[in-house]
């Protein structure tokens, strides 16, 4: 099969859908922009050359855009087209989609209350946007979401008439690298600085408890900036009093891939102060693990490491034994004294987390979308 696999934001997140489609029977075409290339090409080194990569020229208008992914994509006719992420132009993805009458299209939502809770508004720019959304839903019969978490909702919103799929935002190789070091716990908040996805403040009330009971804690912030809040938290970060805890952050906007995998490899635990009850898209309302998905989720999964969680926040049933809850953030280094004082609690932790990743290979994620992968159900 032809599979056409459309994508400019979330690199990470498309990765897997690419290492998912790539079998000896499919030709695999990825349209992109210039600055995603190069992570995809970062993220899939030498591999890289396995797959079609149609770069979508940057620097000219939406519509002159968009023309050069509908003309190729009419030319090529793919099997599927696989669109991973739509977060603007609604309505220029709607005429596409409608124009390629012969293919099927797929698309993953990442934030389903923005694209079934849009309203009408009196601003052209977000009518518009709204008459987008209203298409996707009209034209398009297969949906996508990341976690199993968001399956029902999805149901419910779309009344049962598409067919939704449940690929994950990451695919698990089947190596894990456990931390070893025992000077210091280690935790890591992967991604970039936001405050509608993380709660930052809650990083300095655990360096502060972590100093109040002189703990070795080595936090790092892995991801840069993209705005005004992120700088703020770099500086934060930079002039925060510690003497037990050590502080890491990147003062940069983006993050290497190699850094940030090697991290995380490091890492003993990922920190997710996750903003549970947020609104991103239009100030629509979005609650993670239900309507949304944090991809550090996927951080959990590609690295197998055990994660620490708001209480409240929901993550797949097949996660939940290597994760750590908490209702306060004071309530994080008492746990982590314990472990650092019985060794084998944590390394129980690592096993498990290595064992709840094996459910996500390639071979098992494929077998539970059949009708997606050609699998025989």
């Amino acid at each position: 099969m032809k599979i056409g696999i459309f994508e400019t934001e979330h690199f990470e997140g498309a990765y897997p859908v690419i290492k998912l489609f790539d079998t000896p029977d499919n030709e695999i075409y990825v349209y992109t922009d210039p600055p995603t290339h190069k992570r995809f090409a970062d993220l899939f080194g030498t591999a890289a050359s396995r797959f079609q990569w149609v770069v979508l020229r940057k620097g000219i208008s939406r519509l002159s855009f968009f023309w050069q992914f509908y003309r190729h994509a009419k030319k090529l006719q793919p099997d599927i087209l696989y669109i991973n992420t739509i977060s603007s132009n609604h309505i220029l993805f709607a005429l596409v989609i409608r124009l390629l009458r012969s293919s099927r299209i797929v698309i993953t939502v990442h934030d389903i209350n923005c694209l079934f809770h849009s309203t009408p508004s009196s601003n052209i720019r977000k009518m518009v946007h709204h008459i987008g959304k209203r298409l996707l839903i009209r034209w398009v019969k297969e949906f996508n979401v990341v976690s199993d978490t968001m399956v029902p909702y999805l149901s419910q919103q779309s009344g049962g008439h598409t067919h939704i799929h449940n690929v994950p935002g990451a695919v698990f190789d089947g190596l894990q690298q456990a931390a070893t070091n025992t000077q210091y716990v280690h935790l890591v908040v992967p991604g970039t600085i936001d405050k509608k996805r993380r709660d930052y403040t809650q990083l300095w009330a655990l360096v502060q408890e972590a100093e109040r009971k002189q703990f070795p804690l080595h936090l790092t912030i892995l991801g840069g900036y993209s705005d005004e809040y992120g700088r703020n938290i770099i500086k934060e970060a930079d002039h925060f009093p510690t003497y037990y805890t050590r502080i890491q952050f990147y003062n940069t906007r983006v993050v290497d891939q190699a850094e940030f995998d090697r991290q995380l490899n490091e890492a003993h635990f990922i920190f997710i102060p996750s903003v549970v009850n947020t609104a991103i898209c239009h100030d629509i309302p979005e609650v993670y693990g239900l309507t949304k998905s944090s991809g550090n989720i996927f951080d959990v999964i590609k690295h197998a490491k055990p994660f620490i969680i708001p209480q409240t926040l929901q993550v797949p049933a097949s996660l939940t034994s290597s994760s750590i809850t908490y209702e306060t953030v004071t309530e994080i280094i008492p746990f982590l004294q314990t472990l650092q004082q019985e060794p084998a609690r944590y390394e129980a932790l690592q096993q498990q987390a290595l064992n709840n990743s094996k459910e996500y290979t390639i071979e098992k994620v494929r077998s539970r979308n059949p009708t997606l992968f050609a699998l025989p159900s």
